[in-house]
């Protein structure tokens, strides 16, 4: 396992190397490096590109405030980026997430864009909110005004989503608990412990490999594929990982099987490969597809520590 460590940890890929260290090490990150950390990813590639081609006015691409067109507009990259590790320290973010928080988000904290839906996407709306809470708005009243939606949508329609044929989603849970994940414990009160509880219960109650939660069409070919960054849809190792930082360890049945899974999945190497890719669709692209991938390894090999799963089979 070390030559795989010290690929995670090589210095051009600052943050993934902090994660490992941070969650798979266990090291103690000093709080007061923070800065300099940011500082050090944005100054790389994707990150650096990506950076670069943020217009002088805020944002990215066509002057569209929506979820549309997919994958290059300023929403998009404003995901991307906190995904990889960039914080509203960094120059430029502030005023993006002002543009896109000011034609995108409602007076009821719902993020729905004027056209292209015609009802709100719960998937959507645990995207948006990961996406401010990484970028470090947790205080800020757009974050909490969409957390308060996130609760009441939750207790009225469980995950129901009409692109579903009104059944609960489960790319909608998990995008929803992998932000709550996020917020601090001193800001949790009960209504987002309902919240969270409500996505976990849902997601491990079912087959997590056979995908069998309730459906009307054929199982996703995007549930077998490990990918990131993902969007709307998802996959066994997004789930696995979000409730195993939720809480939940290999004693679930469902959840020990797809860690079995997980592992099955590892290259010779100690790696895992990057099997389903947005390059070509993204302005910039990240990682290759099919080839071994940082971020994947990353994600595969903290679930299965996170979760005991490997203290069990040795």
């Amino acid at each position: 396992m070390e030559p795989v460590i010290a690929w995670l940890t090589e210095t051009n890929d600052p943050y993934v190397g902090y994660l490992t260290r941070k969650n798979i090490l266990g090291e103690k990150i000093n709080k007061k490096n923070s800065p300099e950390i940011i500082d050090n990813i944005a100054k790389r590639e994707p990150v650096s590109t990506i950076l670069s081609m943020q217009n002088r006015e805020g944002w990215w691409g066509l002057d569209n405030y929506s979820f549309n067109p997919l994958y290059k507009n300023t929403f998009w990259q404003l995901y991307f980026l906190s995904m990889m590790g960039i914080t509203k320290r960094v120059g430029g973010i502030d005023k993006a997430v002002s543009l896109v928080v000011g034609h995108i988000q409602k007076d009821n904290g719902s993020f729905r864009p004027d056209s292209g839906y015609s009802a709100t996407l719960c998937c959507m709306q645990g995207i948006s909110l990961e996406m401010l809470l990484r970028l470090g708005y947790t205080d800020n009243d757009f974050t909490k005004k969409g957390i308060d939606y996130i609760n009441n949508m939750v207790y009225r329609e469980s995950f129901r989503c009409k692109y579903r044929q009104n059944l609960r989603c489960p790319w909608g849970a998990i995008k929803i608990l992998k932000a709550y994940n996020l917020i601090p414990d001193k800001y949790i009160d009960e209504k987002m412990k309902s919240t969270r509880k409500k996505a976990l219960d849902f997601l491990v109650k079912y087959d997590i490999v056979e995908a069998a939660y309730p459906r009307k069409k054929n199982k996703s070919n995007h549930w077998l594929m490990f990918g990131f960054p993902r969007s709307y849809h998802s996959d066994i190792l997004e789930l696995v990982s979000a409730v195993v930082d939720a809480g939940c360890g290999g004693d679930s049945r469902n959840v020990k099987r797809a860690l079995d899974y997980i592992l099955s999945k590892r290259l010779p190497d100690g790696t895992w490969k990057m099997e389903y890719s947005l390059n070509g669709r993204m302005l910039v692209n990240i990682e290759k597809k099919n080839k071994p991938s940082k971020w994947i390894t990353y994600l595969a090999l903290k679930t299965l520590y996170k979760s005991r799963y490997l203290e069990k089979k040795e």
